[in-house]
């Protein structure tokens, strides 16, 4: 057993391994317990980290370092291949109000810490006060960039750390509790706001519609589909045509004739623009009709996985005039285009294809649809992507009234790579598509990595400054950073932009970056509204939060 005993506490790379390993497992079990509703999640291997630190297990100082920095590496350039592909439609589709709520909440975070700073003599605890506002927000990022920023000055590592343990508990009940009291306090009930919510989002509902019209307008007669005033530009996809009892699917040459009628997929307005050129509308779509073709219309969705096709636009592959199909929709992630043919097409796009059987099996061999194609993630474009987020994330910039050059760091460079490759998706052979299954796993991994280093870095003080130093007091005003500005912006949501209780729920744990949080706000009823809202704030907060971390740290240093 000797040889046992020796793997545990000699130092070598096997032992430095088992305490990582042995952190992060226990964490990760611990983070899966619950108590009404309300767990740990990843922070678990931050406290059983502090925990295993606390009794003696160590790792070598730079390889714990190494482990962390790589660790945090992995989980932002995750998050920003995640939210990449949504970021600026997010802040289109749902508007400025919800952005402007996080962003206030953003900066009162930091103006509560500057107060803190100012005025209860915290100035000379950098470190562990900068810890403290990230501890606050339950945001690990923004920790991993004021670690690269006071590391950059030789500041000790494990203070913030202290800081973000102390100040976490409370940043998660924080939340929940300023939900709570919005609830109670301003009498409001997440079913009715669940219910206003379904009725706001009918009423302006803009999804892709289909419906089919007679060709009245006699100008049309004899001229190609193609030359329909502006049915091209305007997005309107025809998926089908009936003419003497046949239904098949057209070509942009298709030449229109007396009788014919149309079926065609488009957004509201466009569809709306369509039904004045073309002629009225049918109250049965032809969709419903029996055709006497030999070659009956089927409807299949493929998914796009040859590389071949990438980047190529819906028109410049013919499909119409090479197979006679046409695609009637695009889905790409969570949201949904027409096949108008100036859209080009990405890896894991979903088309709806509209057209005979042997077209839509053509169409289908040449797109790929292959399932396993996303089981297999590509990782030369994921490491390139991780070097380029490196590079960018060490470039100093200068901002006025700044006493340094400011660096993304490498917590917000590889997020802002990530989020430019996953919106670009496509350069060249390399495919910076990601799917889920394999996001999650590289983003939990680095996380956790991350977590359970930070933790046994901060362990080996972190119970001497609880117990017999300041923790208690430092827990104190971290709860001043977590619950302010939750409570103001709560406020200003309610009363200045009337925003939806569930909707403004979904903004304070986004804000917040807080999946616990989200869960809670999620249980008060059944809604979209929550999640929506989350997503919605998700992107920009993450980036304000690393930034914000990073320019902190640096700002109090100096003064």
């Amino acid at each position: 057993m000797t040889w046992l005993i020796d793997l545990f506490t000699k130092p070598s790379v096997g032992q430095q391994v088992i305490a990582i390993a042995l952190t992060a497992a226990i964490g990760l079990m611990l983070g899966k317990v619950r108590v009404k509703g309300i767990g740990l999640g990843g922070a678990g291997a931050l406290f059983v980290g502090i925990l295993f630190g606390h009794l003696g297990l160590r790792v070598e100082g730079n390889v714990l370092h190494f482990v962390q920095e790589f660790g945090l590496i992995l989980f932002v350039y995750t998050i920003g291949m995640q939210v990449g592909p949504g970021f600026m439609d997010s802040i289109r589709r749902h508007g400025l109000v919800l952005n402007v709520l996080s962003v206030g909440i953003v900066l009162l975070g930091v103006v509560v810490t500057l107060c803190l700073y100012f005025f209860t003599g915290m100035h000379d605890n950098v470190p562990v006060l900068v810890g403290m506002l990230c501890g606050a927000v339950t945001n690990t990022p923004s920790l991993g960039a004021a670690n690269s920023a006071f590391a950059a000055v030789g500041v000790d590592a494990s203070l913030p750390g202290i800081g973000y343990a102390v100040a976490y508990p409370f940043g998660v009940i924080g939340i929940i509790l300023v939900m709570i009291l919005v609830r109670v306090v301003l009498k409001q009930n997440p079913s009715k706001a669940a219910e206003n919510y379904a009725a706001e989002i009918a009423a302006t509902s803009w999804e892709i519609e289909s419906c089919s019209l007679t060709v009245d307008n006699q100008n049309l007669y004899g001229i190609q589909l193609k030359e329909i005033p502006n049915l091209v530009s305007s997005g309107v996809v025809v998926t089908r045509l009936l003419r003497d009892g046949n239904i098949f699917t057209p070509k942009g040459s298709t030449v229109i004739e007396r009788g014919d009628m149309v079926h065609l997929v488009g957004m509201p307005d466009a569809i709306a623009a369509m039904e004045k050129i073309i002629g009225k509308r049918l109250e049965t779509p032809i969709t419903k009709f029996a055709s006497n073709s030999a070659k009956p219309i089927q409807v299949k969705t493929v998914l796009v996985t040859n590389k071949k096709v990438l980047g190529h636009t819906i028109g410049s592959l013919a499909l119409a005039e090479r197979y006679g199909v046409n695609v009637s929709r695009v889905t790409r992630g969570e949201f949904k285009f027409t096949g108008r043919l100036d859209l080009r097409i990405k890896f894991a796009d979903k088309l709806m294809i509209v057209g005979p059987a042997e077209g839509i099996e053509a169409v289908t061999n040449e797109l790929g649809n292959s399932l396993t194609a996303l089981d297999h993630p590509e990782i030369l474009p994921a490491f390139l992507g991780i070097f380029l987020g490196v590079v960018v994330g060490s470039i100093p910039f200068a901002i006025p009234g700044m006493p340094t050059p400011l660096k993304l760091g490498l917590a917000g460079g590889p997020l802002i790579v990530a989020i430019l490759l996953s919106r670009k998706r496509k350069i060249g052979p390399l495919n910076f598509f990601m799917a889920n299954s394999a996001n999650l796993m590289l983003r939990e991994f680095g996380l956790t990595l991350f977590l359970s280093c930070v933790g046994l870095n901060a362990g080996i003080r972190f119970f001497d400054v609880l117990l017999n130093g300041d923790g208690l007091y430092y827990m104190g005003l971290a709860s001043l950073i977590t619950f302010l500005p939750l409570a103001i912006m709560a406020c200003v949501g309610h009363f200045a932009f009337k925003v939806n209780y569930l909707s403004l729920c979904g903004v304070l744990a986004g804000a917040m970056t807080d999946p616990p949080a989200l869960a809670f706000a999620n249980s008060q009823a059944e809604s979209d509204a929550v999640n929506v809202g989350y997503a919605s704030v998700y992107p920009l907060t993450m980036l304000l939060r690393i930034l914000s971390g990073q320019v902190l740290a640096i700002l109090l240093l100096s003064l």
